[in-house]
């Protein structure tokens, strides 16, 4: 892959060299994007997720922002444009994971996994700040549905 590109230099190379998409059973994009502090996506995430999906993207996961952002889906592909800080200094901040199971069929199961980086440290939440932390992703998410187990469907 192209150093030093921009990402629609990236994507005509992608679009380029079609024996990536042919020799790979699912890709995962992982981004680094977004406004730091803003837990909206920017217009350039909204513009790029859907061309890096058709460039042949199975899964999309966001990093940078420095705060969780929401969930969507273009067709079949899951977006997860930001995931916050997983463990980046001692404030305390909403953060999380995600679980994928992949089959050769694609995405059996997708779950947001809630957590909070405190101190220098990262736990899982329960009880009332899981819920708390999956109500909000459930908030900046369109067009899917997230339940009380951090499971993430197409409604």
């Amino acid at each position: 892959f192209p150093q030093n590109h921009n990402l629609e230099r990236a994507l005509d190379w992608i679009f380029s060299h079609p024996e990536f998409e042919e020799d790979s059973d699912f890709v995962i994009v992982f981004i680094h994007w977004g406004t730091e502090n803003v837990a909206d996506p920017d217009w350039a995430q909204l513009d790029q997720a859907p061309k890096l999906a058709q460039a042949g993207a199975d899964l999309i996961i966001g990093a940078h922002p420095h705060c969780l952002q929401g969930i969507q889906y273009y067709g079949e592909v899951p977006v997860i444009y930001s995931l916050g800080n997983f463990w980046f200094n001692s404030k305390t901040i909403d953060t999380g994971m995600v679980q994928v199971d992949i089959t050769r069929d694609g995405i059996s199961n997708f779950r947001f996994i809630p957590a909070i980086q405190s101190n220098c440290r990262t736990d899982l939440a329960y009880d009332a700040e899981k819920a708390r932390i999956l109500s909000y992703m459930q908030s900046l998410s369109k067009g899917v549905a997230i339940d009380q187990e951090g499971n993430v469907s197409k409604p």
